[in-house]
């Protein structure tokens, strides 16, 4: 479960300009998780959370892990609510309530027999399509750098590129701007255009256009031309949009959904 926070730690170097809130969840069988499985109403408080071992161990871990590798302690808070948490509701409350850039998720690696019968916590809420660019952690190759940004011509394809932009600032590593198309000499024109704009709005957040690179990939099925490159690429990071139009549709199909299900040592960063 700590895969988000090894990844935190492993990819940005300028760790100091980071505000983390960390968000203490129990289990849902757990006997301190008051949203027990199959209950539509909370049980009644039984015990204090802080006397739950296993969240004091994990809350004791994650300062320190996070502390190791550079995050300042004061720029760190640990939130829980009463009784414990382990509803979806309540990363939406503490969402709403406070203003983040993200939401950061590890993922447990489900085998895929259990992913048909049993659905994480993080696949329950990407289900619901949240109003925040999420950063999900499945199984991530701590050794691997740069980005693999996915655009084309869409408003948040554009919102992606102003994230990953305002995300590495004072980082060392490097973008390659993909656009997967039909092979025409039409589809290539769009494509340089859909770059032009891209480096435009990454250059207004204030980063360098050096590190930019540029991808043109012909294929006739975006996902597995995404996660092919992604693999030979070696990338750390996969970062795509939702478009508007696709959003009904968003766990269907969709390039999304689909390196949910499939992207491993690449983190995916989804943005609305």
């Amino acid at each position: 479960m700590f895969n988000g926070l090894r990844f935190l730690c492993r990819f940005f170097e300028n760790k100091s300009r980071f505000d983390l809130t960390l968000l203490c969840m129990a289990s849902p069988d757990s006997n301190y998780c008051r949203w027990r499985a199959g209950k539509t109403q909370p049980g009644a408080v039984t015990e204090r959370p802080d006397m739950d071992s296993n969240w004091h161990l994990a809350r004791e871990e994650a300062m320190r892990m996070l502390q190791w590798d550079g995050f300042p302690a004061g720029r760190i808070q640990v939130k829980s609510a009463s009784g414990m948490i382990c509803r979806i509701e309540d990363i939406e409350d503490e969402i709403g309530s406070e203003t983040h850039d993200a939401v950061v998720m590890g993922r447990r690696g489900l085998n895929r027999l259990k992913d048909f019968t049993s659905k994480s916590l993080s696949r329950r809420f990407f289900e619901r399509q949240p109003e925040i660019p999420m950063i999900l952690c499945r199984k991530p190759d701590l050794n691997r750098k740069n980005v693999l940004l996915c655009v084309d011509d869409s408003e948040s394809s554009n919102n992606m590129a102003r994230f990953v932009a305002s995300m590495l600032e004072g980082e060392s590593h490097l973008v390659t701007l993909c656009n997967i198309i039909s092979d025409t000499s039409d589809e290539r024109d769009k494509a340089t255009a859909i770059f032009n704009r891209c480096e435009e709005i990454m250059c207004k957040e204030g980063f360098d256009s050096g590190r930019l690179r540029h991808m043109i990939y012909p294929s006739d099925y975006a996902p597995r031309a995404i996660l092919d490159n992604a693999n030979w690429g070696k990338f750390a990071v996969v970062a795509v949009g939702t478009t508007a139009n696709a959003r009904k549709n968003l766990l269907f199909g969709s390039v999304s959904s689909f390196l949910f299900n499939e992207l491993t040592d690449s983190v995916l960063w989804v943005h609305p």
